[in-house]
This record gives structure tokens, C-alpha cells and sequence, in this order.
């Protein structure tokens, strides 16, 4: 059989454009392949099988991180129909439409921006009220959303929560609503849940109709043509078979994309050529741009735990089955960073002063907090989670060997510039200026400090050193799990997904990012998906096809330039 499309990758962004495909229409023949199993009945919350590190994970690690006390850092990946969706936390927050606007700019193409993405954004959302903000939100996808207030989650530290961020400067997002395009503030706990169930995406973009292999590993894309117009005519799975398709859609995610590229021949020519890879398609930018979100945790002691304030305590909130529908949280904050420190990082990094409208010094989002009701067993702790939304750092993934089997070489380089080092430090001064100072009432009345961490002789104070700061973050900080930028487009890829300089082969996932977007993904990859089956069926609606150049009359030989023609319409 011929198959209209291959999508390899059955992910949130592989379900996805499956689905949207033969939605629009139902003749297609769409084969959707995932080296994980079938796991859409484990589509509930909480579920202790759906980890990270357990059953539906890749168990991934990266290299060494030389910033990060040469420690190797655990890069979890879903592996399984639905992906990260079945192991993530399912924090709904789109991000910053700034960041999205220079994604636009860079690549030219408004399709790109908040504007652009925002239809698909809503497309994606079934949102739990019809008043907040309703032009920014959609009433109609699959998705279904949840927040603390939706569900009857009232927590006992809601309002000295938010008070005390008001007190040190971060005041509250109008509707408490970081899903309208502004994310500078507290907003509230946004989930992915229905009524506390999971929201896997191959559960809710049903796959029916579309042929299904699981626990099947594609080892390269199959690429032909003549030289200079190499073409995708389908797959080749780990033991051998070939599979054969008008198009290869490839949805792996943002480490498994640029493995399978360059396995397949196209990627960088000196790294294809280390591993005895035929080089395909020189694109040096494959596996490249590779960029990660960093979390630092820390915990502090309630000053008295008998009255109620954390999981674990007698209060009847943490013992009620709304409790249990969601993570035990109530906002997410983020903040930006400024000041002297900040110029100072740019200098050190780029070898000059910045001048006052250099981009960092604008009001970027650049640090996420979530106060999460957890800690201990028995309510004398609550948690704070810091993470840096807008590293600098850029990484890569590489190949370990010519084999599909082996695990690719993962090397995020946290903490590899002066700026992501002055960002985190910041950042976590902000945590502690909120949970253990006198500036806020949640410092001077229901928390009592820091509890000292194993390792360390001293607990984080306002008056803790930019060196012991450091160290801490150094010895704690771990991958949030957000890879992104490994075939970004613009380098890797082209605004209508495709990769440059092959025909019948695009990405459709997270690698495609050519910025970092400051926030948990998951929304953005649903907003890219949704817009990627439609510039599919847009490509297929006008007949778009790639074939090589004929050969002209007369002229004793062919040309190797490789175009895109509709159909019927070559030069003659």
C-alpha cells in the first residue's frame, strides 16, 4: 500500500495532525506510527503508572552538565500513543505573545505570531467559563480545563498568597488569566483535566480511522531522487521493513526528530560523516538550537502546622475528593528580571555594554513561581518550584552511533551563559522575598523559614551570598522537560513546515520552534499541530507536489535544482 501520509510520532502533536487530517477528509490513508504502546485507557488523574521515569517514559539523560555540577541531568520524553500528555503535570499557560511575535518576524510569516496561532490556541481549548476573557479563549476543542476555582479547590492560603506577591511588586493578572497573551503577574492554576481526568491526546483526538502501529520503531526516513533533489518516499522501521508514502510527516519531538534526520541522512555533514551516514541533505542547523526550561525546588517550614495550612494537616480541604481533581496549588507567577545585575550578565556574555534597547532589558518573562501546598507528610511544609523561562543557553543533540537503538547524545548546556545564571539567581531571591521575609504576611506569619537541605549547611535567607545561591542551583536544578528548537524554522524547516531542500518530508513538533517560548509547551504544540494539518491540507487542496526538474529539451542536461510545483503545472 501507498499511504497519503506517514506521521512517525503518535504524541500529542502526531495524534493530532493525524486526526485534523482525515477530519477534513476521510479518504486519506494515514498511517501513525509510535514506538510506545497503546496507553489511552491510563487517561485518568492521578495515575502512580504515568511518571516520569516509569512505564510511558524514554528515560532519557542528558550528558554531563558542566554548569551544573557535571551532573546528568533526567530528560523525560512520553513513549507511548499521546506522549508527553500522558506523563506531564498538565499546566495550560500558552506563554507571552511577545515571544511569539518575534517567531514571526524572524521567519517572516504572521502565521507565526499570537495573532496567528490564537485561532488554533482556542481551537484546541474547552474552557470552563464564558466571562473571563472571552475573545482569548475557545468553547468548543477537546481539550477540557480546570482551575482551582472551577473545581471548588478552595485552599487555605489563597489570599495571603496572593497579598504577599502583591507586597513584593507581581500583582494579579486581570481574571486571573494568563491565557489571554499577558503573562506578567499571578494568574490562577490553569489544568488540563476534566474534572480531574487526564487529557491525553490520542484519547481525545480520536484516532479512529487511521491505521495504528505501536511498539514500533522507525529507524530512518527513506530518502531518493536525483542528486540535489533528494525526496521522502517513506520509512524504514527497525527490523527491516519499508514502508512506502506520498508524504513523511515527522512528530518524534524535539530529541527524536533531529535523530531520525540525521539517521536518515540529513542533518550536519561533518556529524553524518563520523557516523558513515550517506549524506542526504547538508543542513548544519539539524540538532541544533536545542533549548530547555530549568526548575530549582525548595521547601518552607510552617511556623504551626496545626492550623491547616498544608497537605498532610487535619483540614478537611486537603481530605476532600475535590482536592484530589488537581494539582494542590493555586497560582502561577511569572515575573521578569531587572536591574544593574542584569546589564552587567549581557556584558559578560556578549563582550560589550548593552545599549538601553538591547531585548533583554525589556520586560521579558523570564521567571515562573508555583507555591504548591506540599512538602512533608504531616502539613509543616509547603514547596515553591523556580523556573527559568527564558534561557539563553542553547544546546544539542548529536548521534551516539548510526543505530536507531542507541539513545541519542542529549546536551541541553544549562546554565552555560552569565545571564541564566544571573536569571535564576534572581529569580529564587524573589521566592525567598515572598516566603521568608518580613515583607510579606506569608514571611512574617504562617512560614518560619527555609528548611535546611540535605547537603547544606544553611537554608535560603535574604541575606544568603550570590555564591551559596549559586551552589544551590547548581546541586538541585532539573530539566523541566520542555525541549525545544531542534529543527527550527527558518534554518531546519520552512513556515509551511517542510524541510528544507527535501521533498515530501515536514516536522510537526516541538523542534520547530525557532524561539524559546516561556511557558510550559504543551499549548504551543497543540496551536502548531492544529495549524499544521490545515497548511497540509491546504498544500494537498492545490495539488502541491514535489518533483524534480524535467529534464529541457536540447539543452544535453539536466538541471539538480529542486522546486515545488502544483501539480500539472512543471515548465516544459
Amino acid at each position: 500500500m501507498l499511504w497519503d501520509y506517514i506521521v512517525v510520532g503518535g504524541g500529542l502533536s502526531g495524534s493530532v495532525v493525524s486526526n485534523r487530517l482525515l477530519q477534513q477528509d476521510d479518504s486519506l490513508k494515514i498511517l501513525l506510527i509510535e514506538a510506545g504502546p497503546n496507553a489511552n485507557d491510563q487517561n485518568i488523574w492521578p495515575n502512580a503508572t504515568n511518571t516520569i521515569g516509569g512505564t510511558y517514559d524514554w528515560r532519557l539523560t542528558s550528558t554531563p552538565q558542566a554548569h551544573v555540577d557535571n551532573r546528568s541531568i533526567t530528560l523525560a520524553q512520553g513513549k507511548a500513543l499521546g506522549g508527553g500528555t500522558l506523563i506531564n503535570m498538565g499546566l495550560w499557560t500558552r506563554g507571552d505573545r511577545s515571544e511569539y511575535d518575534i517567531w514571526s518576524k524572524i521567519v517572516g510569516d504572521k502565521r507565526w505570531s499570537y495573532d496567528g496561532l490564537l485561532p488554533y490556541m482556542k481551537k484546541t481549548e474547552l474552557y470552563w467559563n464564558h466571562t473571563t476573557n472571552s475573545e482569548q479563549h475557545g468553547y468548543e476543542g477537546r481539550v477540557h480545563l480546570q482551575t482551582p476555582n472551577s473545581t471548588n479547590r478552595t485552599y487555605p492560603l489563597r489570599q495571603k498568597v496572593l497579598q504577599s506577591w502583591e507586597q513584593v511588586g507581581v500583582s494579579a493578572l486581570p481574571f486571573l488569566d494568563a491565557n489571554a497573551g499577558d503573562i506578567h503577574g499571578v494568574a490562577e492554576f490553569s489544568e488540563c483535566r476534566d474534572q480531574g481526568r487526564r487529557q491525553t491526546a490520542s484519547a481525545i483526538y480520536s484516532l479512529d480511522g487511521i491505521t495504528v502501529l505501536t511498539d514500533t520503531l522507525v529507524a530512518k526516513v527513506l530518502i531518493t531522487g536525483p542528486e540535489g533533489c533528494p525526496s521522502a518516499s517513506g520509512i524504514q522501521l527497525d527490523n527491516g521493513t519499508i514502508i512506502f508514502g506520498h508524504e513523511v510527516i515527522l512528530a518524534a519531538g524535539a530529541v527524536h526528530t533531529p535523530q531520525l534526520l540525521m539517521l536518515s541522512g540529513i542533518g550536519p555533514k561533518v556529524e553524518l560523516s563520523k557516523h558513515g551516514i550517506p549524506v542526504k541533505k547538508d543542513l548544519p542547523d539539524v540538532g541544533n538550537n536545542y533549548a530547555d526550561h530549568l526548575l530549582s525546588p525548595s521547601a518552607w517550614k510552617v511556623k504551626n502546622p496545626e492550623q491547616g495550612w498544608a497537605l498532610g494537616s487535619s483540614n478537611p480541604v486537603f481530605k476532600s475528593a475535590a482536592n484530589a481533581l488537581g494539582s494542590s496549588a493555586d497560582f502561577v507567577v511569572t515575573t521578569s528580571i531587572k536591574g544593574d545585575g542584569l546589564a552587567k550578565a549581557i556584558e559578560a556574555d556578549e563582550g560589550r555594554a548593552p545599549s538601553p534597547d538591547h531585548p533583554l532589558l525589556r520586560n521579558g518573562a523570564f521567571f515562573e513561581h508555583i507555591m504548591l501546598y506540599t512538602g512533608s507528610t504531616d502539613g509543616s511544609r509547603v514547596s515553591f518550584s523556580g523556573i527559568s523561562l527564558s534561557p539563553m543557553s542553547r544546546g544539542s543533540v548529536t548521534l551516539a552511533s548510526a543505530d536507531i537503538s542507541d539513545p541519542p547524545v542529549i546536551d541541553p548546556n544549562y546554565l552555560a551563559t552569565a545571564v541564566d545564571r544571573y536569571v535564576y539567581r534572581e529569580g529564587v531571591r524573589q521566592e525567598v522575598a515572598v516566603a521568608g521575609s518580613t515583607q510579606t504576611v506569608l514571611g512574617r506569619e504562617i512560614l518560619d523559614g527555609e528548611a535546611q537541605p540535605e547537603g547544606f549547611d544553611q537554608p535560603y535567607t535574604p541575606d544568603s551570598t550570590d555564591e551559596y545561591i549559586d551552589a544551590r542551583i547548581r546541586a538541585t536544578a532539573r530539566s523541566v522537560h520542555h525541549p525545544m528548537g531542534t529543527a527550527a524554522m527558518g534554518n531546519v524547516v520552512d513556515t509551511n513546515l517542510r524541510v528544507k531542500g527535501v521533498c515530501g518530508l515536514r516536522i510537526v513538533d516541538a523542534s520547530v520552534l525557532p524561539v524559546v517560548i516561556p511557558t510550559h509547551l504543551m499549548v504551543a504544540v497543540y496551536a502548531v499541530a492544529e495549524q499544521a494539518a490545515e497548511i497540509i491540507l491546504q498544500d494537498q487542496k492545490q495539488g502541491t507536489k514535489c518533483i524534480p526538474p524535467p529534464e529541457r529539451e536540447n539543452s544535453g542536461t539536466s538541471t539538480t535544482k529542486c522546486e515545488r510545483w502544483t501539480m500539472g503545472s512543471a515548465p516544459q
